[in-house]
C-alpha cells in the first residue's frame, strides 16, 4: 500500500473523525446525532475508509458495531494524530502569546500542597491568563498521563519515576529528609544521635512500597542497621 497513491490522497480527517465518533458511541445513528451529520454521511465516510484501507473497520453486535482488530488498529493511529493537531494548535497559540494558555500537571500531594502550590501562585501572579490544572494520581497513572498526554508535566519526588527513556527528566531542587519527633520526647535532647539508635522506636512512615518508605528502609540498611520493626503505616485514603 503505497501512502502516495492509496493513503495520503485519499483519507480524509473527517472521515477519521467520524470513525472515532462511531468507536466511542457504538452506533452510526449515534455518532451521526453527535456530529450532527445524517446517517448516509456517516456510512459513506466509513465505506470511503475501508476501500482506501482494504480492511473492514467496523462489524455488527448485538449493541450496534464495534472495531475489528484494523479498526482498533486504525483508531489508536487516529487518536495520536488528532493528538498531534491539537498540541500543534496549542503551539501556535504559545508562540502568539506565551502569557496565556493552559498547563495541565502531575503530583503528589505533598508536592501540591507545598512546592508545587507556591509555583503556580507566583507564576498566576505574573501571568494571570495562565490556568493551572494539578491532578493528583500516583506515580504511574501520572507517566501514563504524560504518555498520553493528559498532562504536561509532573512533578515528583520519587527516582523510580525517571526510569523512563521516552521521557525527559529535570533535577528542580535537593531537600534533605529529616526525622520530627513529638516536644515532649527524650530524643529532642540530644544534640547527636545515630539511625540505628531510632531503630526500635515508634515511626509513622509510608509503606516501604512507597518511595519515601523504601528510602527510608535504605537509609537505615545503608548505616549497617534493620530497618524499624514497628511501623504505624500511613496510608491514602480515596
Amino acid at each position: 500500500m503505497r501512502w502516495n497513491d492509496r493513503i495520503g490522497r485519499r483519507i480524509k480527517l473527517s472521515d477519521l473523525h467520524i470513525l472515532m465518533a462511531v468507536a466511542q458511541s457504538g452506533s452510526m445513528a449515534k455518532a451521526a446525532n453527535y456530529l450532527a451529520v445524517s446517517h448516509p454521511v456517516v456510512s459513506r465516510s466509513i465505506s470511503d475508509l475501508e476501500r482506501t484501507l482494504g480492511v473492514q473497520l467496523l462489524e455488527r453486535n448485538p449493541r450496534g458495531v464495534g472495531l475489528t482488530e484494523y479498526g482498533r488498529a486504525m483508531l489508536r493511529r487516529s487518536n495520536a494524530a488528532f493528538d498531534e493537531l491539537r498540541q500543534g494548535v496549542k503551539d501556535i497559540e504559545s508562540l502568539t502569546d506565551p502569557t496565556a494558555g493552559e498547563v495541565r500537571i502531575g503530583t503528589t500531594p505533598p508536592l501540591s500542597a507545598s512546592f508545587v502550590s507556591a509555583v503556580i501562585a507566583r507564576l498566576g501572579k505574573r501571568y494571570p491568563r495562565i490556568v493551572f490544572h494539578v491532578s493528583i494520581e500516583g506515580g504511574e497513572d501520572q507517566r501514563i498521563s504524560l504518555h498520553e498526554r493528559r498532562t504536561d508535566l509532573m512533578v515528583f519526588r520519587d527516582p523510580r519515576t525517571t526510569e523512563d527513556e521516552l521521557l525527559d527528566f529535570e533535577s528542580l531542587f535537593e531537600s534533605p529528609y529529616v526525622v520530627a519527633a513529638g516536644a515532649a520526647s527524650p530524643w529532642t535532647r540530644r544534640r547527636r544521635i545515630e539511625l540505628g539508635e531510632l531503630v526500635d522506636e515508634m515511626w509513622a512512615l509510608p509503606s516501604p512500597e512507597n518511595a519515601l518508605g523504601t528510602f527510608v528502609v535504605n537509609a537505615f540498611h545503608a548505616k549497617g542497621s534493620r530497618h524499624p520493626a514497628l511501623l504505624l503505616l500511613q496510608t491514602r485514603s480515596n
